[in-house]
């Protein structure tokens, strides 16, 4: 595992601030399982930018700050969804892509984890959480995956392919391969 360095940690908690602030002040509730927010932007970042580990590791403390937050127990499954947001987009790009990212590669990654993060472990979490039905939640949970994916994959390319990713790159990972 790369040295941490304090940039590294600070640069990754501004991006669980940023995730929260999405998630839990901009977001639009319908219901008690439906949110409306692209706060997985952040944590999918993470995980591209600062590879597996620290994006995972992003992703599990923004749910965790996020239900202390708001006040609720933590969901295991929910949990483990939110972790994968982090860690899915840091072993595509190392293991599968070899570092090479385009649109259509983040499309593959955001697709990815809405089938297996939301479709898959979110809903079952929210299932045993409230007890709704599975025709309920599978018939309101498929447009927002869909409609959350299409704005993930585009925010995401938009700030991946910006110069803020050269200079992530520069500062944070040229700075901890040298140590």
């Amino acid at each position: 595992m790369k040295k941490l360095n304090i940039k590294t940690v600070v640069f990754a908690g501004v991006l669980v601030a940023m995730n929260l602030v999405l998630a839990r002040v901009l977001a639009i509730n319908i219901g008690s399982t439906l949110r409306i927010t692209v706060s997985a932007t952040p944590i999918y970042l993470a995980g591209f930018w600062f590879g597996p580990i620290i994006g995972g590791i992003c992703g599990g403390l923004s749910d965790l700050l996020g239900c202390l937050i708001q006040g609720y127990a933590p969901n295991p499954f929910i949990l483990v969804s939110s972790v994968l947001t982090g860690v899915l987009p840091g072993i595509f790009k190392h293991y599968v892509f070899h570092d090479k990212m385009n649109t259509w590669k983040i499309a593959v990654v955001v697709i990815i984890h809405s089938l297996v993060g939301s479709l898959g472990f979110t809903t079952v979490g929210l299932h045993i959480y409230y007890g709704t039905p599975w025709v309920v939640l599978y018939s309101t949970r498929v447009i927002q995956t869909i409609a959350l994916a299409t704005a993930n994959i585009i925010l995401v390319s938009i700030m991946h392919q910006s110069v803020l990713t050269n200079m992530v790159t520069r500062t944070f990972v040229t700075q901890n391969a040298g140590k």
